[in-house]
């Protein structure tokens, strides 16, 4: 008999379930569990699974209640794109392009920095980091612009 392969299949698939939710949930705003669960094709209660566990993470948090109605209003959830943040630098021959966005991609802070061409990488690197670090600090004190989307990715991959 094998048991290993079942839990880790069970494993598998409940983090298959967790992602559409969270998928369905960044797209669609605020919903309830039954629109979530409809959109993302899966029962009431595996999405409500999905919830909880996405709520543990802090990526998902369950949203203020819509005014007006008969009765006591379904819970709402909402995807929390607060619950962190991406930073991405790029690194050209003259110039430094740091940017952090939260986790809508929403863009919340950004440093350019010109450089020499002829810095060597070691000093590009350290500079880069400083570029980065501005850009959490400018988060952390509040001190952003108006949020802006992110531009799409490229083709080119790029390290991490």
């Amino acid at each position: 008999m094998r048991t290993s392969g079942v839990s880790h299949d069970t494993a598998l698939l409940r983090r298959l379930n967790t992602r559409a939710t969270l998928q369905v949930l960044r797209q669609g705003g605020a919903q309830t569990l039954t629109q979530l669960a409809r959109a993302a094709g899966l029962s009431r209660q595996t999405a409500e699974v999905a919830i909880a566990d996405l709520t543990e993470r802090g990526l998902a948090e369950e949203a203020a209640p819509t005014e007006g109605g008969a009765g006591r209003p379904a819970r709402r959830f909402r995807f929390r794109a607060e619950a962190g943040h991406v930073v991405g630098v790029d690194i050209g021959p003259r110039r430094i392009f740091a940017m952090l966005a939260d986790l809508n991609g929403d863009v919340l802070a950004e440093r350019r920095l010109d450089v020499d061409e002829h810095l060597p990488a070691a000093e590009r690197l350290a500079l880069a980091e400083q570029a980065a670090t501005a850009c959490a600090a400018d988060v952390s004190r509040g001190v952003c612009g108006r949020p802006r989307r992110a531009p799409p990715a490229s083709s080119t991959a790029r390290a991490a």
